[in-house]
């Protein structure tokens, strides 16, 4: 099995390496420190599997994930990311990941993670999956999460994204607070998210449209 590890941190590709050499000579590592790297890699050589964090320096965000699933439909990808899996476990999903894992997991969870995900499964802890909403797909979307917002939810969530207040909101747009408030619910849930604060969050891995 060829694995490719892609993470801006040197200390977290040794470790990474480290915890699947233990599966035995069978795996074969590579490494990429940026985006532009991993393009490269992945041009001029075929892998079984792809472990991506979500900051490369180079590139950031859910969108990553969304362009190598683009270029390379066959490729599974394992996130392995330091952002909480919620709500960036169902996103990455979403966005064509097989898997997801927050950094601080112990090494038994990753190589149960690269197993399942090579084998063609999806991964995600049973821990989060447990906290989801009943009905939560866990396939990859044909569009870009922010593309399924209106034109009106789209000025709404760039607002809320900004940290500016209801009523500067409703003010800007010539609606009601309590109209703002309509929209960001229904943002909310078509983003995966239950906060405004993760909201925020969200908005920092996902470049506004121009």
């Amino acid at each position: 099995m060829r694995v490719m590890i892609a993470d801006d941190h040197q200390i977290v590709r040794a470790g990474v390496g480290l915890i699947l050499g233990s599966l035995g000579e069978r795996v074969e590592i590579a490494e990429s420190s940026s985006f532009a790297m991993l393009q490269e890699k992945l041009s001029r050589s075929h892998y079984d599997l792809l472990i991506l964090d979500l900051n490369l320096g180079d590139k950031n965000g859910i969108y990553t994930i969304q362009e190598v699933n683009h270029l390379y439909p066959d490729l599974p990808t394992l996130v392995l990311s330091m952002h909480p899996e919620n709500p960036y476990a169902i996103q990455s999903i979403q966005a064509g990941a097989k898997g997801y894992l927050n950094k601080t997991v112990l090494p038994e969870n990753l190589i149960e993670a690269v197993k399942r995900v090579s084998s063609g499964a999806t991964y995600l802890t049973k821990e989060y999956q447990e906290t989801l909403p009943f009905g939560t797909k866990f396939t990859k979307c044909k569009d870009r999460l922010l593309d399924s917002l209106s034109q009106r939810e789209y000025e709404v969530y760039s607002a809320l994204s900004e940290g500016v207040c209801f009523s500067k909101i409703a003010q800007k747009l010539n609606i009601s607070p309590k109209t703002v408030s309509t929209y960001r619910t229904r943002i909310l849930e078509k983003l995966s998210l239950s906060t405004t604060e993760q909201l925020v969050a969200f908005a920092l891995l996902h470049p506004v449209k121009d």
